[in-house]
């Protein structure tokens, strides 16, 4: 591979138009050449996309929590607080779970501090899929690896669900109370109280799901792209992006609000509920 040599700098000269108005001088300015935004990316281990409301956005991976204050145009970098390989909201309040390999831990500010949570009687604490029902924030699910799906009402005390989730990497909550998991071995599988589960069996391919929490839709990542079902599973429509994605997430209270991370890294929106695409581009502060 050859290396490129930067050439002579050149200055970049602007153009001035000026207008005259009734009483005052109007000064415009543009500059030629001025270069197009590039495409905000993230990298790292992609294992959670969280939009909030006000348009803050959490990305989880093996080094914590990067944050985004523009919708997912510019981010922060990943902030330490632990391996996230699920990020929870408790709907109608400021809180979040974070949730993975021997970490727990709540924010109460929308993800700028966390404070330990505590595993109560957890039988482990390499949690794969962490979810909370958003029609009863007070119940909260935990996929402990190897052991399955546990339930609590206070944080706390922990009960044992189901075996069948042991092997699944991801957990999602939907209004009502069903439950949808991404098992290794099953592909996507779902329950209607987490201890009877079945495989959803025209469910594509995917590495993550998510259900918005106001009208319960399902959406997965995978190599197609984003794909969405209305009706629990039983018929998928695909929201083509320019590549496969590896997350997806609506915003909250609008899910015509559509974000997803590419296979890349690219970041992604829709504002259509997944008919068009766009890359988004750099600019602002995280």
């Amino acid at each position: 591979m050859t290396a490129v040599r930067p050439g002579p700098a050149r200055r970049t000269r602007p153009l001035w138009w000026v207008g005259a108005l009734t009483g005052a001088g109007l000064l415009l300015a543009a500059y030629v050449g001025w270069p197009r935004p590039a495409a905000a990316t993230l990298s790292g281990d992609f294992h959670a996309l969280r939009a909030l409301p006000g348009g803050t956005v959490l990305y989880g991976q093996h080094a914590g929590v990067a944050r985004s204050t523009h919708g997912g145009r510019t981010w922060s970098a990943p902030d330490g607080a632990g391996d996230a390989m699920a990020l929870a909201v408790l709907p109608g309040q400021d809180t979040l779970i974070l949730a993975g390999h021997d970490v727990l831990k709540r924010s109460r500010d929308g993800g700028v501090t966390w404070q330990n949570q505590g595993f109560g009687n957890l039988p482990g604490t390499d949690l794969h899929g962490f979810a909370v029902r958003p029609d009863r924030p007070g119940t909260w699910y935990a996929n402990v690896a190897g052991r399955g799906l546990y339930r609590t009402a206070d944080g706390v005390t922990w009960q044992a669900v189901s075996p069948a989730t042991q092997d699944a990497m991801t957990l999602a909550a939907a209004p009502g109370g069903r439950l949808y998991a991404l098992s290794m071995s099953q592909g996507l599988v779902t329950s209607p109280t987490g201890v009877d589960w079945a495989r959803v069996t025209r469910a594509p391919a995917a590495v993550a799901v998510d259900v918005h929490p106001v009208s319960g839709a399902v959406y997965l990542a995978g190599p197609d792209g984003v794909s969405r079902s209305l009706d629990g599973g039983q018929r998928w429509e695909t929201l083509r992006l320019p590549e496969g994605a590896r997350l997806v997430t609506a915003d909250p209270q609008d899910d015509r609000q559509l974000l997803s991370v590419g296979e890349s890294g690219r970041v992604y929106r829709s504002s259509d509920a997944g008919r068009t695409w766009s890359p988004n581009r750099c600019g602002g502060g995280p």
